[in-house]
């Protein structure tokens, strides 16, 4: 009979069960007889000697049937159940889990597949979804129910991240409690271990995860290794047992399933990682893998041999004793190895395959290599550079899944290569996008994977693709759309309720269910829900920024860039720069007449035009212009690092003399080393980033050589205090810090140091001091504000993932706002990104803290803008006299909820800086 391996038919351990001599038996009571008699006389005869055998051949049947029961276990393919309305939640427990049926009515659902087009009544009891109906018919709530009125709110199934690192590496990061990868002893490969076994129940980071409608996560050992180990899948509910304590396998999403009815998953990685940790190159990466492979894969043919032996014994009716003797002499046991066990399930196919990679030849390669060996991934993680080759990777494994990012890059060379228009690239050739978070801190937080789909929506992926990415693609390819990625009838009771449609900038979960339990509670910083919410209407998704050809561009912009250039914007909806002109709250449809790169008039159409537009100049026609003042990028590396894990790309670290108090030594210039070609900056330049104040490299600051925090601060006294002895009217460096005419800004994270701070403020009240960082300055935000101490915030969405931020808050729903805490207390506020690769969304962070501070978009946009020129001094004189100048950036769309594409950008000198840098085409 043909089988899928060619060794044996397939058997249940249950089919092995009847053991052969049970099926001589049924030949007959003649042939029973014959046995029984033979049995009796040979008893008679020589009852020593066989009592001495017995026990030998008994241990020998033991023996071999062990090995031929592991041979039909080798043969059990995992097998999804099918989802059905009556199915139980194998998590559910009578004592934690739901206890009473829930129904959400009038939600606005996106089912996992598509946006439903009326609104729906969603039931669940037990931790299942029992029934979903249109709200129209208005059926009967189930005995006992909990109602909830969602108002045509956005409801979505719980989001699946199928990459992350919580739990291995908990909140607060600790050496002590960091187990992500398992380097150097055990060497590149290393199938056997198990990301369970680093597992913190107490991460803090569970419940911060789900607050942000993440239910299940795929939890996979790093990438160190070329075979990292095997991940496991949980569900983001923070002690769900019976008795509510800290319980590893409680977490599981496969909790209350047998083991061999579980999926497995295995973790891999190639490409820099594994190359740096242990200084192989690639070539020889490859060969490591090749040799694990053809010696688990000598094994398993080994182990079929063995087996289709076995096999054919256990089919003779006679005489099998003997031969199993005679078999188990010369052949041995079943050969095994626990070492192998895991690369053994491999090569048969059981284990769930997720591969770290990321440029196109490492991507070909490790397909080839896999393949050679009859392996099929699931799974390619990060591959920032997939989009280069969509139909490559189709024709070589049609159904992959490319695991990535909205628009992380540039951290190192195989990242350099990102494409924030990547996953609409892919998607458009048909390659399944999902898109996942790689938890591991601030950097990369789990809790706004839903904003990595609103990223990815606004540059082209469309809005069911999008939520898709999120949900019911990484459900699929980890093999468990059965039960989560979609709202339906008899999946988990994972859901999540929106105060917005969850693709708008800022979208927060006001509820979310895990196994039907709500994770939000009353005292959270949700929305409050009033009685009256008929007017809510159905969420409306973003739109897509607008963008152009690039023969359109080329058009439009040669005309604009000429000197003495005369152009009309016509269509402005929104002005959010401070004008000398008439007020524009009267109108929102303004135009805007600018020559020779001066405003010569904002206003309504009849007040700049006084006949029809003439034959010089340029018209721009928007239907939704925007005109903001240009955004300042704070504390990047834009323009002087391109890639961080690459000293060669950028301007270096300075040298360290030892004497901080020698400022003609201590002291270096960013601008020196300045180079405008990095990826960062055209990133910075559809952002509507016209200006960035970027610090010379860490190594070469003022302040090194200080190994605590509180010499640290001893140091900075110094330095002011060496400010305040110089001779009066000097221009040296420390003496205008000391007199406040050059600000003086202190990166500080944690609530204590900032107290210090403020201490130094009373000693040197001159000085113009400025906090960088700030996650714990809402603590003591009212002292802040009464001192007068700025502060250039990194934290509105910041993590506690270090001791120094342990405290920190994680904003709603959990928590306030910190930009909302700091701005209520008076405190002059601007807002910063820490990573040039998500530089482009300063507008968007922008608007994100003003939702929830109550600011209007003008007070939003000058988080990002006018505010850090307070902050820094460095607003224009011609602003200061209230004139109409500065630089500033017309846009066409909305940039604060991403949907606005940069039109033409301003210096403050009147010279047109950008045009369009948006294309189609353009690699972002």
């Amino acid at each position: 009979m043909a089988t899928k391996n060619g060794f044996l038919p397939l058997k249940t351990p249950r089919d092995f069960a009847q053991s052969s001599i049970f099926r001589c038996l049924r030949h007959g009571k003649l042939l029973l007889g014959a046995l029984l008699l033979a049995a009796g006389l040979v008893m008679l005869i020589q009852t020593k000697y066989l009592a001495n055998i017995t026990t030998s051949n008994s241990f020998g049947q033991e023996t071999f049937y062990e090995g031929l029961n592991k041979c039909y276990e080798a043969r059990y393919q995992y097998e999804a159940p099918r989802s059905t309305e009556d199915r139980e939640n194998p998590r559910w427990n009578s004592v934690s889990g739901q206890k009473t049926p829930i129904l959400i009515k009038n939600a606005t659902l996106f089912d996992g597949e598509t946006v439903l087009p009326e609104t729906v009544d969603i039931a669940f009891e037990a931790g299942v979804i029992r029934s979903i109906s249109a709200a129209t018919l208005n059926h009967q709530a189930p005995k006992d129910a909990q109602i909830m009125n969602a108002y045509g709110r956005f409801v979505t199934p719980g989001l699946v991240d199928m990459h992350s690192h919580h739990l291995l590496l908990p909140f607060p990061h600790l050496s002590s409690t960091s187990d992500v990868n398992e380097r150097p002893v055990l060497g590149p490969i290393t199938p056997f271990v198990r990301s369970l076994d680093g597992f913190k129940p107490y991460d803090p980071a569970i419940q911060i995860i789900a607050s942000g409608g993440v239910t299940s996560s795929l939890i996979l050992p790093g990438s160190a290794n070329i075979v990292g180990g095997e991940a496991y899948l949980v569900k983001n509910l923070a002690t769900p047992g019976p008795n509510s304590e800290p319980v590893v396998n409680e977490l599981l999403l496969d909790h209350g399933i047998a083991e061999k009815g579980r999926k497995r998953y295995l973790k891999m990685a190639c490409g820099e990682n594994p190359k740096g940790i242990y200084k192989n190159t690639r070539m020889g990466l490859v060969w490591l893998l090749r040799k694990h492979l053809a010696e688990a894969r000598e094994l398993q043919e080994r182990q079929s041999a063995w087996c289709r032996t076995a096999a054919g014994i256990d089919n003779t009716p006679f005489s099998q004793s003997r031969q199993i003797s005679q078999f188990l002499k010369d052949e041995g046991r079943r050969p095994e190895s626990f070492e192998l066990e895991t690369s053994l399930a491999l090569l048969r196919g059981e284990l769930n395959v997720n591969v770290h990679c990321y440029e196109p030849e490492d991507l070909e390669r490790m397909l080839s290599v896999l393949h050679e060996f009859g392996i099929h991934p699931n799974a390619f993680h990060h591959a920032l550079e997939a989009w280069e080759v969509p139909e490559l990777l189709k024709s070589l494994e049609e159904n992959i899944t490319i695991a990535t990012f909205a628009e992380n890059a540039f951290y190192k060379a195989e990242a350099y290569g990102a494409n924030l228009r990547g996953p609409k690239i892919l998607a458009d050739h048909g390659v399944q996008v999902a898109l996942k978070s790689d938890h591991t801190g601030e950097g990369n937080f789990a809790k706004y994977l839903v904003y990595q789909a609103a990223v990815s929506h606004s540059f082209g992926l469309s809005e069911e693709k999008s939520l898709q990415a999120v949900t019911s693609i990484p459900a699929r390819s980890i093999q468990q759309d059965h039960r989560i990625g979609y709202v339906r009838p008899g999946y988990d009771a994972d859901i999540v309720i929106w105060d917005d449609h969850p693709l708008q900038v800022g979208a927060t979960p006001t509820q979310v269910f895990i196994d039907g339990r709500p994770v939000l509670k009353n005292n959270d910083n949700t929305h409050e829900w009033t009685t009256d919410k008929s007017g809510f209407g159905k969420p409306e998704a973003p739109q897509i920024r607008p963008s152009l050809e690039i023969g359109q561009k080329d058009d439009i912009c040669t005309k604009v860039q000429q000197v003495g250039s005369r152009i009309l914007f016509t269509g402005i909806q929104k002005v959010l720069v401070d004008t000398h002109g008439p007020s524009t709250s009267a109108t929102n449809d303004l135009v805007m007449l600018v020559e020779d790169g001066q405003v010569k008039c904002l206003d309504k159409r009849s007040s700049c035009l006084s006949s029809e537009i003439q034959e010089n100049t340029e018209h721009i026609a928007l239907t939704n212009g925007h005109v903001l003042p240009g955004l300042v990028a704070f504390g990047n590396k834009l323009g002087i690092q391109s890639i961080p894990s690459e000293p060669s790309t950028g301007d270096g670290s300075g040298a360290k003399n030892g004497d901080a108090l020698n400022e003609k030594k201590s002291l270096h210039f960013a601008k020196y080393g300045v180079h405008l070609d990095g990826r960062g900056l055209a990133r910075a330049r559809i952002g509507g980033v016209t200006r960035a104040i970027t610090a010379p490299l860490h190594g070469g600051g003022i302040i090194q050589g200080t190994p605590t925090v509180s010499s640290s601060i001893e140091r900075l006294s110094q330095l002011l205090q060496a400010g305040e002895d110089a001779a009066p009217g000097s221009l040296e460096i420390y003496a205008r810090a000391a007199n406040g005419s050059l600000p003086v800004v202190v990166q500080a994270f944690n609530e204590d140091d900032i107290a210090q701070l403020l201490l130094m403020k009373r000693e040197f009240q001159s000085v113009n001091l400025i906090i960088y960082g700030g996650h714990g300055a809402p603590l003591v935000a009212k002292p802040l504000a009464e001192a007068g101490i700025p502060v250039i915030l990194i934290g509105n969405r910041g993590a506690p993932d270090t001791w120094e931020k342990k405290n920190a808050l994680t904003g709603p729903p959990l928590t306030e706002s910190p930009a909302k805490i700091l701005s209520d207390a008076g405190v002059l506020l601007g807002l910063a990104v820490k990573s040039d690769s998500n530089i482009h969304g300063l507008a968007q962070e922008a608007w994100w803290a003003g939702k929830y501070a109550g600011l209007s978009d003008l007070q939003a946009i000058a988080l990002v803008s006018t505010n850090l020129d307070l902050i820094l001094g460095s607003q224009s004189k011609k602003v200061q006299e209230g004139e109409l100048a500065g630089d500033f950036v017309v846009w066409e769309g909305d940039p604060l909820r991403g949907e606005g594409s940069v039109v033409a950008s301003f210096q403050d000198g009147g010279k047109i800086a950008d045009c369009w840098p948006d294309t189609v085409d353009a690699i972002l």
